[in-house]
């Protein structure tokens, strides 16, 4: 590519960039621009962000091994390897550069929404959810469970232990949500000990079930800890038909577990 094609090209891809709704796809598309204005066969992206392994991307989201230069997989700094090597320097220097920011805009976007210890959705965003899935529920009848969830005896935890064996159980508990889960449900950390959950299609047999089903885990990953639950559960649209019922209605279940 000439100079002129060169400015033209980055100043298209830039633009792309900035309209991205997401930084993965831009990587992808970016990749796969790339690799049809250059003529390749293929080309990889290698990023790296401190605090994270190296980040790899491949054109056409293809799987990375297999990659014509199988050393890029273990020891390539970041950057754009192209097959053949003939992509110009300030062509993949761009490239590379943009795909960075791209990724550094997900994760942004990521911290902005989950819980920094256990990787969970925070409360700002459980709310958010909460309403879209009520919405459905008002426009189209959609049934969803709402489950609050309090950890018993969390403070003894902390006092007995101190707070990274509090932290533990925490994330612990983060990852069995996380795992137990159907695509489409939702889990949340709304509070120091406190989890919400949004069951597409459930009801309380099956939030009672999930609810033993991760105590189990829990209990078996943790060596010096036995933590148990207490649980709210409220359906829509049977039994509310808002954010604010609904809400309380499983806040007040919630608590009388807890009473007993």
């Amino acid at each position: 590519m000439n100079q002129l094609v060169d400015e033209r090209f980055l100043g298209s891809l830039a633009n792309d960039l900035a309209a991205a709704a997401s930084g993965i796809e831009f990587i992808y598309h970016a990749l796969d621009r790339v690799r049809e204005q250059a003529g390749l066969d293929d080309a990889v992206v290698v990023i790296e962000v401190d605090g994270l392994q190296r980040q790899i991307f491949r054109a056409g989201r293809r799987a990375v091994q297999g990659f014509s230069i199988p050393e890029v997989i273990e020891h390539a700094v970041a950057g754009v390897y192209a097959d053949p090597a003939n992509l110009e320097g300030t062509i993949a220097d761009a490239v590379a550069s943009m795909c960075t920011v791209a990724f550094r805009l997900d994760l942004r976007g990521h911290d902005a929404s989950h819980d920094a210890l256990t990787g969970l959705y925070n409360r700002r965003t459980f709310d958010i959810l909460l309403a879209q899935a009520m919405s459905r529920s008002q426009r189209y009848g959609w049934a969803f469970a709402l489950v609050l969830l309090d950890l018993d005896g969390f403070k003894r935890v902390n006092d007995l232990l101190g707070h990274e064996a509090g932290d533990q159980v925490l994330r612990v508990l983060g990852t069995e949500l996380r795992q137990s889960l159907r695509a489409g449900d939702v889990a949340a950390r709304v509070g120091g000990d406190e989890f919400g959950l949004l069951l597409a299609n459930g009801g309380p047999e099956m939030a009672s079930a999930l609810v033993d089903r991760v105590q189990a885990t829990v209990n078996h990953a943790l060596v010096d800890v036995s933590v148990g639950f207490s649980a709210g559960v409220a359906v829509a649209p049977d039994e509310a038909a808002d954010v604010g019922s609904i809400y309380r209605l499983a806040d007040a279940r919630l608590y009388e577990s807890k009473g007993r």
